[in-house]
């Protein structure tokens, strides 16, 4: 009779040190990525009420220049300074000369200090650019401005007057060389006057 041969029989008695460490490290890329994700998330999501407030910003100042057409085409509510942050003081507010009676000038003055002061309320280093076309179109172009915490990037520039799609087209003449290194991000606005319902040889 042949003897029988026992073989001993290893069985595995918890993990080793590398599957452990190869666990950990899988969990840490996985904890990585999901808090990238929660940032990515909540800049997109900061990004994305920037611009709504600024479409409503935009449609404030159109409504007004609507009603004061005349001002608005002679360029009462042209704003052409280059970007600047406000530093803390609240931008001033002017009232006609006559309260119940105001100029057109002074409706455009007026409502450039209100609107001026709701961009700095409404946006982080709020400010705007306003310029109308004089060709007869009865057109005013807008960029509304902010400072972005996403925005690391030289801002683009756009000087044609129309939105080429990006996120950060500002008027070449917005962008001053010392806001180079921190540039706003702009969103930029068309918008229509009512024609001119004056009969020829005034009314």
């Amino acid at each position: 009779m042949m003897p029988m041969h026992h073989h001993p029989i290893h069985r595995q008695r918890g993990a080793t040190l590398i599957e452990v460490m190869v666990s950990a490290l899988i969990v840490a890329f996985g904890v990585l990525a999901m808090i990238a994700l929660q940032a990515n998330s909540i800049k997109f999501s900061k990004t994305s009420e920037y611009r709504s407030v600024a479409t409503l910003l935009a449609n404030d100042l159109a409504d007004r220049m609507r009603i004061n057409a005349d001002a608005a085409l002679a360029g009462n509510y042209n704003l052409t300074a280059a970007y600047s942050a406000p530093n803390g003081e609240v931008p001033t507010r002017t009232d006609c000369t006559v309260n119940t009676n105001c100029m057109p000038a002074e409706l455009a003055t007026r409502d450039l200090g209100e609107w001026r002061r709701a961009l700095f309320f409404g946006l982080p280093g709020g400010d705007g650019y306003v310029v109308a076309d004089t060709t007869g179109n009865r057109t005013v172009d807008i960029w509304v401005a902010w400072s972005d915490p996403g925005q690391t990037t030289a801002a683009a520039t756009d000087g044609t007057r129309s939105n080429n799609g990006g996120t950060s087209e500002c008027p070449t003449a917005f962008i001053p060389a010392s806001a180079a290194t921190n540039p706003p991000r702009c969103m930029f606005f068309r918008i229509s006057l009512p024609p001119n319902t004056t009969p020829p040889g005034g009314a």
